[in-house]
């Protein structure tokens, strides 16, 4: 068995003292005190982003689907009308013979805890601030309830880090952009 005290050759011990050691620990809790919020901000961060570009990854796979879809139309969809809740990529074929509508789930996605987003951005609803969905039709248009062209974004949030957000912003030429207004504001307008 080793032990950490030794003897040198003029019969001193040489170790650590209890005070040695105390030094030590509170040096690593104020270090640890000081990283803490830092790490927590950088997970919060991570997660914004990896919410939001999950809805734009699922925005363009709906696009897709569309454009593949042989005359069906693809919707992205909030759960229980709200985005927070998470959301639903359905694919609507009408059958021409019943004219009955089939609606088709492709994919889902469940609440986004602890990420929110802020329902006061307009969350692509309609002109009366009804039926919350992104439509593409055949030609991949994103469309609105009315029939008019989409140019919108969606903000997303994290519950307890309240400056952390970024922006899932589309174009009306079909493009999405992610940005983060803290570090381009121009870029999120």
């Amino acid at each position: 068995m080793r032990h950490s005290i030794r003897k040198t050759q003029d019969g001193t011990a040489n170790g650590h003292t209890l005070l040695e050691m105390m030094a030590v620990v509170a040096i690593v809790a104020i270090m640890a005190s000081i990283g803490a919020p830092l790490l927590h901000q950088q997970l919060a961060e991570r997660e914004v982003e990896t919410v939001a570009r999950r809805f734009i990854q699922h925005a363009q796979f709906a696009r897709q689907a569309a454009l593949l879809g042989r005359g069906t139309s693809v919707q992205i969809v909030p759960l229980e009308r709200q985005w927070s809740r998470g959301w639903s990529v359905i694919q609507t074929e009408i059958h021409s013979q019943t004219t009955a509508a089939v609606h088709q789930a492709l994919l889902r996605q469940g609440a986004i805890t602890p990420v929110e987003v802020d329902e006061r951005s307009s969350g692509f609803a309609g002109p009366n601030g009804q039926q919350k969905r992104i439509t593409f039709d055949v030609f991949g248009s994103a469309k609105s309830q009315s029939g008019g062209f989409v140019a919108n974004r969606m903000v997303f949030r994290h519950e307890s880090a309240r400056g952390i957000e970024r922006h899932a912003i589309l174009s009306s030429g079909g493009r999405w952009r992610l940005c983060d207004p803290s570090q381009d504001s121009k870029r999120c307008r």
